[in-house]
This record gives structure tokens, sequence and C-alpha cells, in this order.
């Protein structure tokens, strides 16, 4: 089925090749000033995604732990539903973001604290079940909570804390719903802690962001605008992987009659869609922010066009299938949309670090995933 899907697929972006060859040619002449394209990309980036995504994120996180709050004080049925809301939103927002392994997200172990994942032993899990089990006390100060394993701080030890089974002990009731809120909060303030000192230091003019802007042979991470051109590109390529090597291929197994869908990330709390949703929805986004259209001479210029279909192409089929995984993907016809999914993301990944890279004069290395 795969193979098949994946010649559909190369057959079909071909054509789109041709289409938007024809639909998206300007009557300019080949681009000069390459250093100045490379430099307005990663303002670009930086002013027209980065910036504000970090911001959105960290106000999300802010919801989400207020809810936390608020639940807790009053638990009822209507309250709990906010806080699950204010979750999937969260993760959404998360996803968002997550693929930008560069800079303020990768300090401290940032990104681990948010959320650790792949967690191919359940680490996160086991250990955040283990502290409700214990009513183990020093998960319930920052401090102390701080110090321990990364997969016990973030969003995932929040799915077993708060969600799935966890429901019923919440709304009855008791030193277990008391214990469970008191951890739930320090994760919460723990969040929205990391999420604005995230968004600060790339909002600082001598931030990262600086770092990027203003490259040179003094600078200790960025040499010249294609080196900081390059990270921003790398970032788009990393996301395109970590959708399909880390959210949507293990949930694939090893075909439509042996899936997997026990492994999908959030399945517990029925938010792996709503992360697969935002993670394309948000390359997306950032791929229109880049405006690379001024960018590409007149024989690249479909590129911007195709890629940009290729992904809203690929959210129109997210939102054909439904939750739960576990028993949705038991239909061949679901499996069969998520498979194409997964071969229509490896396709825009390759184009993205390929011919969009050539078209722009970018040299793209390894990225954030090389070694895992």
């Amino acid at each position: 089925m795969r193979t098949y899907l994946a010649s559909f697929v190369r057959a079909n972006l071909v054509w789109l090749g041709i289409v938007f060859a024809g639909a998206f040619v300007p009557g300019g002449t080949a681009r000069a000033d390459v250093a100045e394209d490379h430099h307005r990309f990663v303002a670009n980036a930086i002013d027209g995604y980065i910036r504000p995504e970090f911001r959105h994120f960290s106000r999300l996180l802010h919801v989400l732990d207020a809810q936390i709050g608020d639940f807790c004080a009053a638990p009822d049925a209507a309250g709990y539903e906010k806080m699950a809301r204010a979750y999937s939103d969260a993760l959404a927002g998360f996803a968002r973001i997550g693929f930008l392994r560069f800079g303020p997200l990768i300090e401290d172990h940032r990104l681990e604290r948010i959320l650790f994942w792949p967690d191919r032993k359940s680490t996160g899990r086991r250990q955040a079940e283990q502290a409700v089990a214990e009513h183990d006390a020093s998960v319930l100060t920052l401090n102390s909570l701080q110090g321990k394993s990364v997969a016990m701080q973030g969003l995932l030890a929040l799915e077993p804390v708060l969600f799935d089974e966890a429901r019923e002990a919440l709304l009855s009731g008791g030193d277990d719903a008391t214990f469970r809120c008191g951890y739930a909060g320090v994760i919460g303030a723990n969040l929205a802690e990391m999420s604005d000192s995230i968004a600060a230091e790339w909002a600082a003019p001598d931030g990262y962001a600086a770092l990027l802007l203003q490259p040179g042979p003094d600078n200790v991470a960025y040499r010249s605008d294609q080196e900081a051109a390059s990270q921003v590109l790398g970032a788009l390529t990393t996301g395109l992987q970590i959708v399909r090597d880390q959210w949507i291929g293990p949930i694939l197994g090893s075909g439509p009659h042996r899936p997997k869908p026990r492994m999908a990330l959030f399945r517990r709390s029925g938010n792996s869609l709503v992360m697969i949703e935002a993670a394309v929805g948000g390359l997306r986004d950032y791929l229109a922010a880049l405006d690379i259209a001024p960018m590409l001479d007149e024989q690249d210029a479909w590129l911007n066009g195709s890629l940009q279909f290729e992904l809203s192409n690929v959210l129109e089929k997210l939102r054909e299938l439904k939750e739960p995984l576990t028993k949705t993907l038991r239909n061949p016809e679901a499996y069969d949309k998520l498979a194409f999914i997964d071969v229509v993301l490896n396709s825009v990944r390759d184009s993205a670090s390929e011919e969009l890279a050539i078209a722009l004069k970018i040299q793209v290395g390894f990225n954030a995933l090389d070694g895992d």
C-alpha cells in the first residue's frame, strides 16, 4: 500500500510542479543579492512566526495553569471540560513551536521538560503515576519538581495526572484528588515559567535573535547569513521529520493489517490528531511567514505554491480522521488516509531540503534530529 501511495504522490508532485510553474512564474529576472535574501529570510522567520508563536504559546500555558487552579478550587464537570480544552490548546500550541529546536527552546533542557518525547519506555507516564500512587510530596513544590526527571515536569506528565482514568478520581474529591491537583498545579506553574522565559529571550533585542540577524566572524553561533538561513530552513525539514517519524510512523506499524494506534502521542486524552494537525498547520504558516516567493528565480517560482498546496491538502485529509485512533484506524480507509499523509509529508520534506534549498542557495546541514 505505502509503495503504491509513494508512486502516486511522486507522480502528482511532478504534475503539480508543472501546474505551479505555469501559475506562479513572475516576469522578473534572476535574484542577485543572495546575502540580502538570506538575511530577509531569517528576519521573516523571527518576526513573522517565531516571536509571535512563542508569545502565543506562553499565553496558552498561562490559561492552562489558570484552568487547573479554577477546577481544583471548585471541581465540577463543566470546570473539568474547560481544563481539558485548555490542555488541548496548550498541546496544539506546543506542536506549532516544537520544531524550532534551536536557541531558547533547547537551553536548560526546556524542550524535554515541556514534552519528553519520544518516550519509548513510557518513562514519563510511569513516573507520574508512581508519584500519584505514593502521594510523593516532593513533586508538590516548584523547586523540587524542577530537580526531578524531565519526564515528570511537563505536558506528558499531566496526561495521567488529570485525564483518562483520572477524571473520576478528580470529580470524586478526597485525598487522591487533592494530590493530583497539587501536582498538576506545580506542573502548570513550571510550564508557564518556562514559556515566559523562552518568549522573553526571543523578544530581547540582544537575545538569540541577534545571533541570527547579526552573523559574522565574532558571532559564536553563525558566521554568515547563509548559516543563519540554513538554521531557519532546517527547522522546516526537522518539523516534517518529527511529524512523520515520531508521531505518524509508529502509529502506522507494519501495514494496514497491523497498525499500532496505542503508540500515538496523547491518545489517552484524545489529542493525537490535535497534535498532528497543529504541527502541520504550524509548518504551513511558518513557510508562509518566510515569504520565499520574492527570493525565487523564475524556474523555481512554482515551489512556493506547490509546497503550500501540499501542506493544505494534508490538513484537509487530517480533518477527515477521527479520534480515538485505537478504534478508527481499524478502518482500512482511515489507515490509507494516514498513510497517504505520511507519504505526502515525506515528499514535502524532500522538496524543502533539496529543491527549495538549492533554489534559495541555502546549504542545509544536520538537523536537530540527526543522531536520535
